[in-house]
């Protein structure tokens, strides 16, 4: 019987939580202001991907690999 409350209780707060949590999180987009206001001409900002690595013939890799008597690993 006292496990049956105890489990309820917690199921209660539990439900509690996550519904004081979800109206917490409407919030979100004025969450730091002041992160704004500390940018510098943020409109400067760019995302640009990482160049490719350059790819090594099969030969090349081979005379790179150490001598462990297995073969090396080819990569796609």
């Amino acid at each position: 019987m006292v496990l049956r409350l105890l489990l309820a209780a917690l199921v209660v707060a539990n439900i509690g939580y996550f519904l004081w949590s979800r109206g917490a999180s409407t919030e979100s987009a004025d969450r730091e202001p002041q992160r704004l206001g500390q940018q510098i001409r943020p409109e400067l900002l760019e995302v640009r991907r990482a160049p490719a690595a350059p790819t090594s013939p099969a030969s090349g890799a081979a005379a790179d690999a150490p001598s462990s008597g297995t073969p090396p690993a080819t990569t796609p």
